[in-house]
């Protein structure tokens, strides 16, 4: 039995990762700058990369506390991003985060945040979710425009790392309460 559900709504499918998105996921979002610029990791032109990526989703297929899907066009079938929600223990106050990201070619046509809200659905009916929270980059608009969408509401300004620790920019940390 896979442990990531399958999800849908009205353009998109959310879908457990699979040992042949290598090439789809590499092409899409991980050797992107544009894309890479405000996340924790770093683009790469080495495909080996996106291969370790997979190999790490498929292997937290089992743990309760990480849940990742991979975004699908619906009428395409084509993998668009990803997203994730998952119980982050390294920070001082133990607590769900989410993280995103999508392709450059599907930015601006409202992709993350429709794929977001059934996640964090999801993560309040199944997970017992209460709360979740989550930095990102505060010169990255459009992101901070899907969390406040969503219902994130910004807390406090910190130091925040971002594309492989290369770039230090102000990020700001958001809660999001479950109703």
């Amino acid at each position: 039995m896979v442990k990531t559900p399958r999800l849908e709504t009205e353009r998109l499918i959310l879908r457990e990762v699979h040992e042949d998105d290598v090439d789809a996921i590499f092409n899409c979002w991980m050797r992107d700058e544009d894309v890479s610029r405000y996340m924790w990791w770093k683009a790469s032109d080495d495909i080996a990369e996106a291969q370790e990526f997979v190999q790490f989703e498929l292997g937290q297929i089992d743990n309760d506390n990480w849940n990742r899907w991979i975004v699908l066009n619906k009428s395409t079938q084509e993998i668009v991003g990803t997203c994730l929600v998952f119980w982050n223990d390294e920070d001082t106050e133990p607590h769900w985060d989410v993280s995103y990201n999508l392709g450059k070619l599907n930015w601006g046509k409202g992709y993350t945040t429709e794929a977001m809200r059934k996640v964090l659905e999801y993560a309040k009916e199944n997970l017992n979710m209460l709360e979740c929270i989550t930095t990102y980059a505060k010169v990255n608009v459009a992101s901070a425009n899907v969390l406040h969408k969503l219902g994130f509401v910004d807390e406090k300004i910190i130091a925040y790392e971002c594309s492989g620790g290369e770039l230090v920019t102000e990020g700001i940390i958001c809660r999001y309460e479950s109703k």
